[in-house]
């Protein structure tokens, strides 16, 4: 008895001190922080993040939110549906009921461009909401497509085709390692939304065109940005190429590699090319990590023994976000994920609290562009800038830059892929015939069936592609066990992985069974797998341990077989014990969960 008792114990305290949980996390405490001082209502015309920026439909913003999205995307939408309604109402604030942008706040600025990426993002989750809003946001990202790469654009290029960063006086011919970032991953992911190879073939050209004079394969690292006309006094008369290289200008960069071939099919032509500079560039930001904070410089290349250089903290959380990321997507060696986390572990060390008790990120640079007047001063310049804290002013790349990092690092055992089994079931007639349904699967490439003869050993049984159905099917025909077990697994395009509950079949004549899983409950969603059932209607009830009813919930279940129902608990439920009754045909039981 004494020996079952520390074993409880020891289970709970590992689940309860250990066990990561959303509201625990840098992630949902940033993106709650951020929202709460800075609301949707609005203040002299701006809302959102606009109030702390004044930047209007801008970068300055849309990272901040797309960081949100990031969040958003690891976890249960019905619980943070907060999330996308705060980037809803600033991307409604430029966007109008047509779809339209007003030319005022466009302008040829490849910062201008970023916001679409969140739009695209609006579009996809409104699909399933609103089939008007979902149009008018594909409208405003075709608007965006079409600014750059459309048949009338008129956008500023070099001779070479490579887009100027602005076309003022100062970035004339101008290329940086930010513009890939503010355009490309919005091509690449429109491109692969609505199958545009010009969109899909423009971004990855220009990544590939600026890298091919930036990108020092010497040190594996990349400098701030290149002169086309070999004018500027910041470059070199003879490459065009900036003296230094700058940390949040390579974090912007090696984030763009990781979210255009998040989008870039791996048959297209620059799809390996690209690849391997991820490949290159993760060799130069291992071999510059600090040994003992795990963070990068301000100028990467010139650590602790150069005068005034200081560790920055949004260049490090981009790198953390693109390493973690391309070892989850199998894209770099398994190794760097070692990396990333002591990056991550000195990151934490930039996060306090602020004054108004949420978190504050420290010691990133302000906005900036390439500076120095020559070699001989460009160190200088970029180191004498100093770091600055958010809260605390009014640039927001040290939230982007930590929502990204948090999002990848804290929320992978959460979901990987935007899809959710809704349900999985199985008929028995010639064979057993496998149906699932999923809330969406935009993301998603294709579906692997796995099976199983003892709940433990599965193998690939089948697959199907992903074609956004209402509902999939699959038959087995194969099946010599009395017990089968069964589970499905979404592939996203990026490799990404996610998996739906087991669904046990037992041969017809097997007793019917009911399982609850999992249990505890952790992430607010519960799988009732029923085996061997008859065909009806079914009821479910939670109670909680007073007897009170916080959750009904009726199904039908059309033909004899087993399913896997997906059940979502009330948002906000507390923590402990409740009981769920079913109820219906021949079937009147009650199980006891746990909510941690």
């Amino acid at each position: 008895m004494k020996n079952l008792i520390l074993a409880l114990a020891l289970f709970f305290f590992t689940s309860h001190t250990f066990g990561q949980y959303p509201a625990n996390t840098k992630a949902v405490q940033l993106a709650n922080a951020i929202m709460t001082r800075w609301t949707t209502t609005p203040v002299s015309g701006r809302v959102c993040i606009d109030k702390m920026t004044s930047k209007g439909w801008e970068y300055s913003n849309s990272i901040v939110l797309h960081g949100m999205e990031k969040v958003y995307s690891k976890l249960n939408p019905a619980d943070y549906s907060s999330y996308l309604a705060y980037i809803k109402t600033y991307v409604d604030d430029y966007v109008d009921a047509s779809g339209n942008i007003a030319p005022a706040d466009m302008a040829q600025n490849l910062d201008k461009i970023h916001p679409g990426i969140i739009v695209l993002f609006l579009y996809e989750k409104y699909k399933s909401i609103s089939a008007t809003d979902s149009l008018r946001y594909r409208t405003a990202a075709t608007y965006l497509r079409n600014y750059l790469i459309g048949a009338s654009s008129v956008y500023p290029k070099t001779s070479e085709n490579g887009y100027w960063h602005k076309n003022n006086a100062t970035y004339t011919d101008v290329m940086m390692l930010d513009g890939i970032y503010m355009a490309h991953p919005f091509l690449a992911k429109y491109g692969s939304l609505f199958n545009d190879n010009a969109a899909l073939d423009s971004a990855a050209n220009q990544t590939l065109l600026l890298a091919s004079h930036l990108h020092n394969t010497s040190n594996h690292l990349l400098y701030h940005a290149y002169d086309h006309a070999r004018t500027r006094t910041w470059a070199n008369s003879s490459t065009g190429i900036s003296y230094e290289v700058w940390s949040r200008g390579m974090g912007w960069y090696v984030m763009a590699l990781i979210d255009i071939l998040k989008y870039l099919p791996n048959t297209h032509p620059k799809y390996t090319a690209i690849k391997n500079v991820l490949i290159d560039v993760a060799i130069g930001i291992q071999a510059n990590q600090d040994a003992t904070t795990g963070l990068w410089y301000q100028v990467v290349n010139k650590p602790s023994g150069s005068p005034a250089n200081y560790l920055e903290t949004s260049g490090s959380a981009m790198f953390v976000y693109a390493l973690k990321t391309a070892v989850d997507s199998g894209w770099i060696n398994a190794s760097y994920a070692t990396v990333a986390q002591t990056g991550w572990t000195g990151l934490l060390t930039k996060i306090t609290t602020s004054g108004d008790g949420m978190p504050q990120v420290n010691d990133f640079a302000p906005a900036m562009g390439v500076q120095g007047t020559s070699a001989a001063n460009a160190y200088s310049a970029y180191v004498s800038i100093a770091s600055v804290d958010a809260p605390g002013s009014a640039h927001p790349h040290g939230y982007a830059a930590i929502l990204m990092a948090a999002s990848a690092m804290e929320l992978t055992q959460f979901i990987t892929l935007p899809v959710r089994f809704i349900s999985l079931s199985a008929t028995q007639n010639n064979g057993i015939s496998l149906s699932w349904k999923c809330n969406e699967d935009g993301e998603v490439g294709y579906y692997e069936i796995e099976k199983s003869a003892d709940g433990t050993n599965y193998t690939i049984a089948g697959t199907v592609d992903a074609a956004s159905l209402p509902v999939y099917t699959w038959i087995d025909n194969n099946n010599t066990s009395k017990t089968i077990y069964y589970r499905v697994k979404a592939v996203s395009h990026n490799g990404a992985k996610y998996l739906s509950a087991v669904l046990t079949v037992k041969q017809k004549g097997a007793v019917q069974e009911i399982l609850i899983s999992p249990n505890p409950v952790k992430d607010g969603n519960i799988n009732l797998i029923m085996s061997n059932t008859q065909p009806g209607r079914y009821t479910v009830n939670i109670f909680n341990t007073v007897g009170l009813n916080i959750k009904s919930f009726v199904f039908d279940i059309n033909s004899r077989g087993s399913s896997v129902q997906t059940i979502q608990l009330p948002a906000g439920i507390n923590q402990g014990s409740y009981f769920v009754s079913l109820e219906g045909n021949t079937i009147k039981t009650t199980k006891i969960i746990i909510v941690q």
